[in-house]
């Protein structure tokens, strides 16, 4: 018995129409031979015998819809479950056995009637076959853009969560990660951004859709092909749903005659990848905050006092002679601290541990199938060091069967559950309600771990007192609050099952397939928090923080129904499919939550034993589609293909006159190198195929109610009572220019292969217009109250192409085959706004001509170094505040239009001042390389992944520190900033040694960083071009290099002998090793983690997502062991 592979019969029962469909290819019309004269059946008269037989692969497992043809006459049959056949031929026929992946053979019946085939694998073929919607296609025969991977592929890196799996394997297939905490989802996007609304490719789990957090619970072991469809061509099927494109995942169902177990395990040990490098010297980091403010006019309560730099000296020079706590010599009764640690690599830099476990049995009689699994994966959380109560856990699984009742006629069902807890501190939650964000879209308010206060904690900070309490600082609270503040709890389950039925009539000739799916999911959210002490004195403790319980529910509800047939009939050289369908979907959702202040108990934190006010909210939405879609593919003599495909979708997110849309695609494909004027360069080129399509998509992912003036129910800001009273906004303005959004696509395709397959490449090229995307309309008169209401008002066009180059060969080593190979992938996009309502061309709104992602910012120039170059250049317009003093070491710019000032203009395109595009956020050229090989039982992957181009400009307390504000700071890399002088004899003695290591007593005229002045870098002015002031304004000198190259994988596995495995009744044993995101070579790792600012709305660990500008969790380096086993 074999892993499951894209060979395995589960692919095979795919197969099983394409059998039938290679069968009446040869209808018994005519038979013509090469330079022979075509003869009719009926002509021939000679003697039949019933021959009967078995296929199987060469390691016995039976191959299900094989062909088996009678190559005179062009009559054939297909093998059944079990690999068997049976046909009636004459007694000297020759039949040609062949299944796709394998090489064809040749048998001469000579009145024999028993066969055993044994069929070699034809490791150059093994990808023909390609899920697509509604069915399967030969991948030769493709006219669209499709991708598939295969669970080879997938089993070739030990991993838990899809979406990071997929990182780099798909051209075009964007995967990025905002955060390394446990069960994030991922941002995807195929081919870029269609829509400046947003937007995420449809994602089909064994045909029923599901989203990037479904992907978390997915067992990575249930997967059997995952299919990416790109162009409009192979997406147009799916209609309305399908404008960012479409993810096909097929599970895996039983096939073998024998009852197979696998179980596969996975150990790991996580540590963040990249950290800040801040300074952990109390006295370094008290004279740089001294500097930084008493270079401003705000330097009142922020500066240390000579007193206290001398504590922080001794605790520099002698820190194991001077204690870190002490009585305030100012007022006895106060602690007083002097830490001397990296607060952020004290909380996060540690290991964490996790296991994950897979079981799956399967099996196959002649009229049952199944495949039953199930998995559990723990995972620590990256605090668990340091808390109980950090901790991810999913439960899944999934029960397939089939049953033949008749042999027209099979039954069967998919049902999967899923369960997920996540616990954690209170404290850190920066999750949010669910809300309807900037384009009406409903979020579900989930949010990632705060880490905030890890990476802002000053060294001088100490957690404990002498007497055991927690420190009165900002590490002794958050560490109170971490161990005694309480805890949030999300559990999360899920029951999904699809019943299906499928009839086939006229042996598969025409096939008709009927599903229906419910999901039911729910999720109760609930925390509490608890006061905390907290020491300020030895007779001194303080009870702090709020006590508050709180619980929400949310329910989710999703019903599918499907019903299509699938016409397919060879004959002669034609080949023709036809598809015809009807989708209808529901979904809906509901929640509501429950707060109340004033916790009774610590012991039994809940609402019910609270005292105070109780509040508290609900939110539903609902919404349906229904669609029917077509697809017609003619194909004739394996050379010409064409396609064409169509939905009639209507949504409920659109008034009725405007709900209705028809979304057709057509495609069409030569395979060159079936030519006969080809045939002599086959042996060179052994494939070359030219594709193009065309089609239109509807984009319906806008809210569900966007279409209603709708009122809402908030707090009022008067106090009448004593209390904030509810009032009732008024509704907000529709537009009757609401509808569809339009995604048109132009793809152009070349295959190719090079000596005999070993060599492939597959370039694509593409263009895409989104039309009437739905964005505020004209700006409408202020005396009316009301701002301008959605309507599909801007165009947007993007460019793109991909390339995929694979090679792959054997050679002996020793006596035993070496297999190896390489596959190298690269793409890129660009989009532009066609039109855009903005006639006076802000920058601060899309604008006509704009690329996504330009950043507009100065051109630096330098420091300023005299007094004559501050008076001849007027840069008052960008002082932050206009508070601060312009002195030498200030940052200069280039004064562009001549004028003598650096101003910003009008802010627009045609008056931007000395504004002008300095870089592009959006990231290019985005690469994945990938390497294996195998010998003699082992087998080794290697993957690569990174992007060639990306610019990025820092916002945060990370890279800024005190050039922000006073609050946080420390990184050693601003060490390097503007010093005029050096420092004098008399500041010399009075600095620690590792002040004066550091260099920070001497003149710095040749600085990276100017004169440190806190809030020159200052964002609380804004961040938006006409908002941001100082060096929050994007400029050429910190303009930040986000290209990166990462080795994403590498895994070492050892397959034990089966001599060694049988001898223990098992079928198959693989140990394997192997390492997550090993190192990386980027400009940016001195900051941040490359990978943490590709998604534009935050930076990772380092983001900033509004509203709560909390920090993420650090991605991580992981090293793990574990075994694969096949009973």
């Amino acid at each position: 018995m074999t892993n499951f592979t894209s060979d395995s019969r589960v692919g095979r029962v795919l197969l099983l129409p394409a059998g039938l469909l290679a069968c009446s290819l040869f209808t018994p019309f005519t038979v013509t031979a090469k330079n022979d004269i075509p003869v009719t059946i009926s002509q021939q008269v000679r003697t039949k015998i019933q021959v009967n037989g078995t296929v199987t692969d060469a390691t016995g497992e039976p191959l299900i819809g094989a062909t088996v043809l009678e190559k005179a006459s062009g009559n054939g049959t297909i093998t059944d479950v079990d690999g068997n056949f049976s046909l009636a031929v004459p007694s000297d026929a020759v039949l040609s056995v062949s299944y796709i992946g394998y090489k064809p053979q040749d048998i001469v019946v000579n009145g024999k009637t028993t066969f055993n085939v044994v069929l070699e694998d034809d490791s150059e073929k093994l990808e023909e076959v390609v899920v697509v919607g509604y069915g399967v296609q030969r991948k030769v025969n493709l006219s669209g853009s499709v991708d598939q991977i295969n669970a080879k592929q997938l089993e070739a890196r030990p991993i838990t969560n899809i979406s990071k799996g997929l990182q780099g394997m798909v051209p075009n297939l964007n995967i990025d990660f905002t955060s390394g905490e446990p069960g994030q989802a991922a941002k995807i996007n195929i081919r870029g951004e269609a829509s400046i609304n947003g937007g995420s490719p449809l994602i089909l789990i064994d045909g029923v859709a599901s989203d990037a957090e479904e992907l978390n619970r997915l067992l990575p072991e249930d997967i059997e092909t995952l299919s990416v469809l790109k162009d409009a061509s192979s997406a147009a099927i799916y209609g309305a749903r399908a404008a960012f494109g479409v993810i096909l995942i097929t599970t895996k169902q039983g096939s073998s005659d024998r009852i197979q177990v696998s179980y596969n395990n996975n150990f790991a040990w996580k540590r963040p990848s990249i950290l800040p490098n801040k300074t952990s010297d109390p006295y370094i980091y008290l004279k740089l905050k001294n500097i930084a403010v008493l270079n401003t006019p705000w330097s009142s309560g922020h500066v240390a006092s000579d007193e206290r730099l001398e504590w922080a000296r001794q605790r520099s020079d002698n820190p194991d002679g001077t204690d870190p706590v002490r009585l305030n010599p100012l007022d006895e009764t106060q602690w007083e601290y002097m830490g001397n640690r990296d607060w952020t690599r004290y909380f996060l830099d540690k290991n964490t541990f996790s296991n994950t476990h897979q079981l799956s049995v399967s099996g196959a009689t002649e009229k049952t199938k199944f495949y039953l699994s199930g998995g559990v994966d723990d995972e620590n959380g990256i605090l668990a060091g340091i808390v109980k109560n950090d901790n991810y856990r999913r439960y899944s699984m999934r029960a397939k069967v089939s049953y033949k009742i008749w042999d027209w006629l099979t039954l069967s069902n998919n049902t999967s559950f899923v369960a997920t807890n996540r616990i954690k501190p209170s404290y850190l939650s920066s999750r949010s309600e669910p809300y309807i964000d900037s384009n009406g879209i409903r979020q579900k308010g989930n949010g990632d771990s705060n880490m905030s206060i890890f990476y802002d904690l000053a060294p001088t900070d100490w957690d404990k007192n002498p007497d055991g309490t927690w420190a009165n600082n900002a590490a002794g609270i958050a560490m109170a609050q971490l161990v005694d503040g309480g805890e949030e709890t999300s559990k999360y389950n899920r029951l999904q099952s699809t019943f299906s039925a499928e009839m086939s009539f006229w042996e598969k000739m025409l096939t008709v397939n009927a599903n229906f799916t419910f999901m039911k999911g729910n999720e109760d959210y609930d925390w509490f928090k608890n006061k905390y002490v907290i020491g300020y004195g030895p007779n001194d403790i303080r009870e702090l923080g709020d006590s508050k319980a709180y619980k929400s529910t949310t329910n989710d509800y999703y019903s599918v129904l499907e019903l299509f047939a699938t016409f397919n009939k060879a004959f002669d050289k034609h080949y023709v499919t036809g598809i015809l369908g009807f989708n209808q979907e529901y979904n809906r959702w509901n929640w509501y939550k429950a707060e109340r202040e004033g916790i009774i108990s610590t012991s039994l934190p809940s609402i019910g034993l609270s005292s105070g006010d109780q509040f508290v909210s609900e939110q539903y939405a609902d919404w349906a589609i229904r669609g029917l879609f077509f697809r017609a593919n003619y194909t004739y003599d394996n050379r010409y293909i064409f396609e064409v495909n169509g939905r009639y979708d209507g949504t409920s997110r659109f008034p009725k006159e405007k709900r209705f849309g028809f979304f057709p695609s057509a495609s069409a494909a030569w395979r060159v190198d079936a030519e006969p004027f080809f045939e002599s360069y086959l042996s060179t080129v052994s494939q070359l195929k030219v594709r193009a399509s065309y089609g239109s998509l509807g984009n319906q992912l806008v809210g569900e109610y966007g279409y209603i003036p709708a009122m809402s129910s908030q707090l009022g800001n008067y106090i009448i009572n004593g209390k904030l009273q509810q009032v009732v906004t008024p509704p907000s303005l529709v537009s009757p220019d609401y509808t569809w959004e339009e995604v048109r696509t132009l793809n152009g395709g070349l295959d190719l292969a090079f000596l005999d397959n070993k060599l492939t490449a597959t370039v694509d090229v593409y263009r895409r217009d989104t039309k009437g995307m739905l964005t505020l309309g004209k700006e409408l008169p202020g005396v009316l109250g009301a701002s301008e209401p959605k309507e599909n008002a801007a165009d947007m066009k993007t460019t793109g192409w991909e390339l995929t180059v694979g090679y792959r060969d054997q050679f002996q080593l020793d006596g035993k085959p070496f297999n190896w190979g390489v596959k190298f992938m690269l793409s890129d996009n660009r989009s532009w706004i066609t039109r855009f309502d903005n006639p006076n061309g802000s920058l601060t709104q899309y604008y006509q001509g704009q690329e996504l992602g330009e950043i507009w910012g100065l051109q630096s120039d330098g420091f300023f170094q005299s007094e004559d170059e501050i008076k001849n250049l007027d840069q008052s317009s960008i002082i932050p505040w206009g508070a601060l003093e312009i002195v030498n070491g200030w940052p200069k710019y280039k004064d562009l239009n001549g004028d003598k000032k650096i101003t910003k203009g009008s802010v627009t395109v045609g008056d931007p001042g000395d504004l002008s595009v300095i870089g592009n956020s959006s990231p290019r050229f985005r690469f994945g390389f990938n390497l294996n090989a195998e010998w003699n039982g082992f087998d080794l992957s290697a993957f690569f992944q990174g992007i060639a181009k990306r610019d990025y400009y820092p916002m945060s307390y990370l890279y800024w520190g005190f050039y922000q504000q006073p609050y946080a700071g420390g990184p050693e890399h601003l060490f390097d900033f503007y010093r005029p002088t050096t420092d004098s004899d008399v500041d010399m003695a009075k600095h620690s040694q590792s002040y004066i290591n550091a260099g920070l007593a001497n003149q710095n005229l040749n600085a990276r960083y100017p004169v440190l002045q806190s809030w020159l870098a200052d964002k609380n002015l804004g961040t938006d071009i006409d908002q941001s002031m100082g060096l929050a304004i994007p400029q050429t000198n910190y303009l930040l290099n986000g290209a990166y190259l990462r080795i994403k994988n590498i895994t070492l596995g050892y397959t034990l002998p089966s001599e060694w495995t049988r001898k223990a009744h098992l079928s198959r044993v693989r140990v394997f090793v192997s390492g997550d995101n090993i190192f990386e070579w980027s400009a940016l790792k001195k900051y941040f983690d490359p990978e943490a600012v590709t998604d534009e709305s935050n930076y990772g660990y380092v983001g900033e997502p509004k509203p709560t500008w909390g920090l993420f969790s650090p991605f991580n380096r992981q090293y793990s062991f574990g075994v694969n086993v096949t009973f």
